[in-house]
């Protein structure tokens, strides 16, 4: 379905490292069409002791975004993992190829959303981030902004949560740094992962967790996005239920 290699390799990173971590599980694949047919979906996911549950997702479509008179193609590869474990993060990362009006552009978001933070962590990913923007000539603008700027709204809410991911907005063009990005936050996170995995959480985490999560549904239905733009260009809404969404949750 993809055709971009960068994305096509990430996609295939980011699922060996998790069935790795889950030597006795496999990802089990589900794929649509958009409900307007202008293209696919492909959602795969997994569930283990590691990661409750994990999704690798991709899109391949050409639509016409909404407040634009042309169309666009794009190629986008989702990340999403909710840990069983309070003590290790939570990662949400979207990354995109869009190719439109002669221009090839890389938008993209990504942080990772921890439910006991950690401030040595968050200074880790940090400094990672710091390195990538440094290597080509960029300020590190702190994710808030970022998130605030390319989704135009006022309060970030649930959506940001360390803080140490980029915003890449829709006209991005730099690919190059785009990728480093990418490859950056794949090897901190899962530096992280192992780090945390082993230990163990009390009982009052646990239950901390299963706030944080009641909180993603709400944000993911009523402010996400990634979500309420997908469906509005025809991706069928189970499609990004099975992949953001807790496998579960307390209310």
């Amino acid at each position: 379905m993809l055709t971009d290699t960068f994305l096509i390799a990430l996609k295939q990173k980011y699922l060996d490292t998790i069935s790795q971590l889950h030597a006795r599980k496999t990802f089990e694949k589900k794929a649509w069409d958009f409900l307007t047919k202008a293209g696919k979906v492909e959602v795969n996911s997994i569930r283990g002791e590691l990661f409750e549950k994990a999704c690798v997702s991709s899109i391949h479509a050409t639509v016409t975004i909404p407040g634009r008179g042309y169309q666009s193609s794009i190629q986008w590869v989702g990340i999403q993992t909710f840990p069983s474990n309070p003590l290790v993060p939570m990662f949400m990362g979207v990354f995109e190829h869009v190719s439109e009006q002669g221009f090839e552009r890389c938008p993209g978001f990504f942080d990772v959303y921890p439910v006991i933070p950690v401030d040595e962590d968050k200074e880790y990913f940090k400094k990672e981030m710091e390195s990538v923007a440094r290597k080509h000539g960029r300020a590190y603008e702190h994710l808030r902004q970022g998130y605030l700027k390319m989704f135009q709204v006022k309060e970030a809410g649930a959506g940001v949560g360390y803080g140490i991911g980029i915003a890449f907005g829709p006209e991005e063009e730099d690919s190059n740094c785009f990728q480093d990005a990418a490859e950056a936050i794949f090897k901190a996170y899962f530096h992280i992962v192992e780090k945390r995995r082993k230990e163990k959480p009390t009982p009052e985490q646990i239950e901390e967790m299963f706030k944080k999560r009641a909180e993603w549904v709400r944000f993911t239905f009523t402010e996400n996005r990634f979500y309420s733009g997908g469906v509005m260009l025809g991706v069928p809404p189970e499609s990004f239920m099975l992949h953001m969404l807790p496998p579960l949750v307390k209310f």
